[in-house]
């Protein structure tokens, strides 16, 4: 059921099966975090940190508290307990991580700040290097996890209820929840979505 929904979703790679991440071994799942912890952040500020859920009750939780909001949004029921959404996808896998990060103010945006507050603004809007780093940490777990013979899915749908999320997580300001990883054993090879070239994304002046 899981890998259907995710080959729905284009998504790069299936998830299914009952072994969980962190069900393996302590030593596989810190070994995957400790590769994550080696994305470059904007001044080294390592400004994320994983929630791992593997909880059959907490992660059945997380999707009510999603399937809620989503019927409360769009006037209708999510239908049945089997139906996987673009929301609540990560219940269907084994286990969801979800990416908790910090703000993070550089040495740029402190002169702006006190300087041009409207250049400040749009800076934090247009380029925030905390959620760019962050992004690297996310990228480089899926990696890490895909390597060691795992599934993996990039989530931001679920964040719809992003503040009920965070209370049943406990996520404090001035962290927040930016992402769930839904992980798990692949069943099928997946299909590869197809991706431009390389000569199409780079230009050489």
């Amino acid at each position: 059921m899981f890998a259907r929904c995710m080959a729905a979703c284009a998504t790069t790679l299936l998830l299914a099966g009952c072994e969980s991440l962190y069900s393996v071994s302590a030593s596989v799942g810190s070994g995957i975090a400790s590769a994550a912890s080696w994305a470059p952040t904007a001044g080294n500020a390592q400004n994320f940190r994983f929630i791992a859920v593997q909880e059959r009750e907490t992660i059945d939780r997380m999707r009510g508290i999603v399937d809620e909001i989503v019927s409360r949004v769009t006037g209708t029921e999510v239908a049945g307990e089997g139906k996987a959404t673009y929301q609540n996808l990560f219940a269907f896998a084994p286990a969801a991580i979800c990416v908790v990060g910090a703000p993070y103010e550089s040495a740029t945006d402190r002169m702006l700040r006190e300087k041009d507050p409207e250049r400040y603004k749009a800076r934090r809007f247009q380029v925030n290097p905390g959620l760019q780093g962050i992004s690297a940490g996310i990228t480089q777990f899926i990696l890490a996890a895909c390597a060691l013979g795992y599934g993996t899915c990039w989530m931001t749908g679920p964040l719809i209820a992003k503040p009920d999320l965070e209370s049943a997580l406990s996520v404090r300001h001035p962290e927040e929840l930016l992402a769930i990883i839904a992980v798990g054993k692949p069943d099928a090879a997946p299909p590869k979505p197809p991706r431009k070239p390389a000569s199409e994304i780079t230009t050489f002046r």
